[in-house]
């Protein structure tokens, strides 16, 4: 074996691509949120199912970047920022289980009604997808405007959610109030969890800069 190599395997520490790995894992979220799509929207149970069994592996994903995070040497970027970038992509998906789980609790088949939100959650997940896809080419310009484009639609979507909550509270059936109102709160949390992965992202580029 070329002594290079030698060095590379015994002694040199294993260099670990973290931006590659978040990019899968922003990947996995992201197809997380086209199921979530359709299977509120276009009524797909196999999608539904996805989201529940993790069919994209993010919780995998996770699990592997928390790993190498914890045996790595060197990292690019301080542990912390890449710590919270891992915790943060996985909270997205934890939250669109717990949006699966809690329609299914309340006998909600779909949520048609409220397609705009979810496109819009749909397209802050391609936003920050192309984020991190941005920051493992070390474009971090692309990867600065990504993430505030992901935050500004996130912000956005608070005045979507105060719309629905007050076209909901002109109801008069109080099960259906309740529900919705709790469907809602869940949809507004996804989308406060695409605001916070957008600032982390902004921060590592910011330390990169």
């Amino acid at each position: 074996m070329n002594p290079l190599n030698l060095l590379k395997k015994y002694i040199l520490p294993e260099e670990i691509n973290f931006f590659r790995e978040l990019r899968q894992q922003a990947e996995a979220t992201r197809n997380t949120m086209d199921d979530l799509y359709r299977c509120f929207v276009e009524a797909k149970e196999k999608s539904c199912q996805a989201v529940l069994g993790d069919e994209h592996r993010a919780c995998e994903l996770k699990e592997r970047n928390m790993n190498d995070l914890g045996r790595a040497f060197m990292t690019p970027v301080d542990r912390e920022a890449i710590f919270r970038a891992i915790t943060h992509l996985d909270w997205i998906v934890i939250s669109v289980k717990h949006l699966v789980m809690e329609t299914r609790a309340y006998g909600i088949a779909n949520l048609r009604e409220y397609e705009h939100i979810l496109l819009e959650l749909r397209n802050c997940a391609d936003l920050l997808c192309q984020g991190f896809s941005a920051l493992e080419k070390k474009d971090l310009e692309q990867t600065a405007k990504k993430a505030e484009a992901t935050r500004d639609l996130a912000h956005k979507m608070t005045e979507t959610y105060v719309q629905a909550m007050a076209k909901v509270a002109k109801g008069n059936d109080i099960h259906m109030m309740f529900t919705h109102k709790e469907v809602l709160s869940q949809i507004k949390s996804i989308a406060k969890r695409f605001h916070v992965a957008a600032n982390t992202l902004q921060d590592i580029t910011m330390k990169l800069g």
